[in-house]
């Protein structure tokens, strides 16, 4: 921590699907004296990938939604444009899960959340109409043919899965990944209620410092959300 610069920091251990070992370490907000404890809540940014993939294969297992169609037959709000890189190959969830969609994001795309802006819309996202991603995604290589990481491909996760269940993304991984693994101090949130404000991490820099505006906000996956869990290194 003290070579990084990390002033917070939550640990747990699992062994054979139980909590073995619980340490915290450090403050929730540099120069204050909060501590980490129990409560204490990370920002887990890119780490809700992983849950996205745990959603997909649940609504997979009811039907709604299929690994390996074209996903254009799923959307209704926005489609995958269709090119000549989808000629043998079309956008699938399985690929766009593994990084292997084709898509890859513009450059200087997905980044810190302007106040000044406000939040966008996926479909808005998707066609370029905002600073945060100023073209419209499309297929730039073959799907399968190779590896690249793609925040825009997880939007467009998020918005299938919003077209076929007729849910907001969050209120659906509530219902199916929260609640039943009773991670209730877990949520994807644009704002932070007073009620836990005391025991959320804030942003920092690589020096240590404070970021501006205590929480770094980025559009990371999923419009702009973050979750929010208890084991993560506070960053």
């Amino acid at each position: 921590m003290e070579y990084h610069n990390v002033n917070g920091l939550s640990i747990t251990v699992i062994n054979n699907a139980q909590i073995s070992m619980v340490e915290h370490y450090g403050l929730l907000e540099a120069g204050t004296t909060k501590s980490v404890n129990s409560n204490s809540i990370f920002s887990a940014c890119s780490i809700s990938k992983f849950l996205t993939g745990m959603l997909v294969l649940l609504l997979t297992e009811q039907g709604l939604v299929d690994l390996d169609e074209d996903i254009n037959k799923k959307l209704t709000s926005w489609k995958v444009p269709y090119n000549k890189f989808t000629e043998n190959q079309y956008v699938t969830l399985r690929n766009l899960l593994s990084q292997q969609s084709g898509i890859i994001d513009p450059e200087d795309s997905f980044m810190e959340l302007n106040s000044n802006v406000g939040i966008p819309s996926i479909v808005d996202l998707l066609k370029g109409h905002t600073p945060y991603c100023k073209v419209p995604i499309q297929v730039n290589y073959e799907p399968k043919s190779d590896f690249q990481y793609s925040d825009a491909g997880y939007c467009i996760i998020q918005l299938l899965i919003e077209d076929a269940t007729g849910k907001p993304f969050e209120d659906i991984i509530d219902e199916l990944i929260f609640q039943p693994l009773k991670m209730h101090n877990s949520s994807l949130a644009m704002t932070i209620s007073e009620e836990k404000s005391d025991n959320f991490s804030c942003g920092h820099k690589k020096s240590g410092e404070l970021v501006d505006g205590k929480y770094a906000i980025y559009f990371l996956r999923n419009r702009l959300v973050r979750l929010f869990d208890r084991c993560n290194r506070n960053t």
